[in-house]
């Protein structure tokens, strides 16, 4: 049950705390809770920072615009299990001309790190389709951050070589689509582990996924995994429609 969320401001600084705890219903086979559940208490306590702050996702849709998550990066300590309470910190750690840049790290109730996670973001004209720019206050409210997650971040995904090893189609559901009306960018993460479940007690320590393009509903995606080193995966998702790259990701397993 989510609780206890404050929200801390300064003329420097602004950062959003917010506990949730692990339910049953959100664990693997193994007992530890599934990446997109994590994922998705990450998106939560940003969208509740982003409300405190007067950009909720309903005062843009208000506007006809809306958040979009460009690229979604995660370091991983370890997992927790069903129970555990977790912390959440996050705050705004930059901007530039299209992006507004957001740092999280995630703790035990014993203040050990969890993860780390970086994420980047842009607001899209929904009639229009196409991004616009970063608004001067997002800028600014970027511009206080005075702290930075702890994670190592490449300037681009690798591409993908070589032969595919594993691919799964995904015929696109209701179930499946967000509030703008396309993919939710967390069922890509989970379209992208999908590809690794054949291999036993898979649970990848560093994700890193940039969003491409939008899926929408009775489109057919397709999840392919290439071999890119030891422990390493590069992956695609496309659309079988046209062949249009939805997203790609890298992911460590070690």
């Amino acid at each position: 049950m989510k609780s206890n969320h404050l929200g801390i401001m300064s003329a420097e600084f602004t950062y959003w705390t917010e506990t949730f705890k692990i339910k049953q219903f959100e664990i693997d086979t193994d007992g530890y809770a599934l990446l997109s559940v994590i994922a998705n208490y990450l998106q939560e306590a940003a969208g509740s920072h982003a409300e405190s702050l007067g950009w909720s996702m309903q005062s843009l849709l208000d506007q006809n615009m809306g958040w979009i998550l460009n690229r979604f990066t995660l370091d991983i300590q370890r997992y927790p299990k069903a129970g555990e309470v977790i912390r959440i910190e996050t705050w705004p750690s930059g901007a530039d001309r299209l992006f507004a840049y957001r740092d999280f790290e995630l703790f035990d109730e014993q203040d050990g790190l969890i993860l780390s996670a970086r994420t980047a973001w842009l607001i899209l004209d929904i009639k229009r389709r196409r991004p616009i720019a970063t608004p001067d206050d997002v800028k600014e409210i970027g511009a206080r951050s005075m702290r930075n997650a702890r994670i190592e971040i490449e300037p681009k995904i690798p591409a993908s070589d070589g032969d595919v090893t594993k691919s799964i189609r995904f015929p696109v559901r209701r179930s499946d689509l967000d509030i703008n009306q396309h993919v939710n960018n967390v069922r890509y993460m989970e379209w992208v582990l999908e590809t690794l479940f054949e291999e036993q007690n898979v649970r990848p320590r560093y994700m890193d996924i940039q969003f491409k393009s939008e899926g929408k509903y009775g489109d057919v995606a397709i999840s392919e995994r290439y071999a890119a080193g030891s422990g390493e995966n590069i992956h695609r998702i496309v659309r079988e429609s046209d062949g249009k790259e939805l997203c790609v990701a890298m992911v460590r397993n070690a």
